[in-house]
């Protein structure tokens, strides 16, 4: 995990685990969530996710509800409320690791931890960087009609606000109509 400053794979991480579970416009509802999804996600964020259990599936998309009470708080104060609720469902013990014929790295949770500990502690740990550091100037919820899905924001001006290319142009496209509707 890189955790420097609020561009981390943790970050990174945590607002996958949310989208995952999140929909965007147009999208149904996941009522049959595809049995592999959070290993997915947890595989493409650099965690060691190949040998979890089923059982992370569950464990990941309860704990992405919780994710998501950060992203969707009002203002800082709320956000800073969400995440020590985080914080104080997770065992923080930071410790060098290497493993699986990686460098050494940094871990916040125990030796002994499995992967939904690992991946609770570092991302909470990454979502308290990103609200200590940023407030709530930083991450929210997609700002695309329709969308339930989030961001952070990693750019230098701080100016994101939908949760990707796509939503950003539909919006920008809907905008634009609307504006030429109202010339009319």
């Amino acid at each position: 995990m890189d955790f420097i400053g609020y561009r981390s794979d943790a970050l990174g991480a945590a607002v996958a685990l949310v989208n995952a579970i999140s929909r965007t416009r147009g999208e149904p509802a996941d009522d049959k969530p595809a049995p592999d999804r959070m290993r997915a996600v947890l595989r493409e964020a650099n965690y060691v996710a190949a040998r979890a259990p089923a059982s992370v599936e569950p464990a990941m998309r309860a704990w992405a509800r919780r994710l998501r009470t950060v992203f969707d708080a009002p203002d800082v104060d709320a956000a800073a409320a969400a995440v020590n609720g985080l914080l104080a469902d997770v065992t923080v013990e930071p410790h060098l690791s290497g493993h699986d014929g990686r460098p050494w790295h940094l871990h916040y949770s125990p030796p002994e931890a499995d992967l939904v500990e690992r991946v609770r502690a570092t991302t909470a740990i990454a979502l308290a960087m990103l609200v200590s550091e940023y407030g709530v100037d930083r991450h929210g919820r997609c700002a695309a009609e329709g969308c339930e899905r989030v961001f952070a924001d990693t750019s230098r001006n701080a100016a994101r606000r939908y949760c990707s290319g796509p939503c950003a142009n539909r919006s920008a496209v809907a905008a634009h109509r609307a504006r030429a509707k109202g010339r009319a």
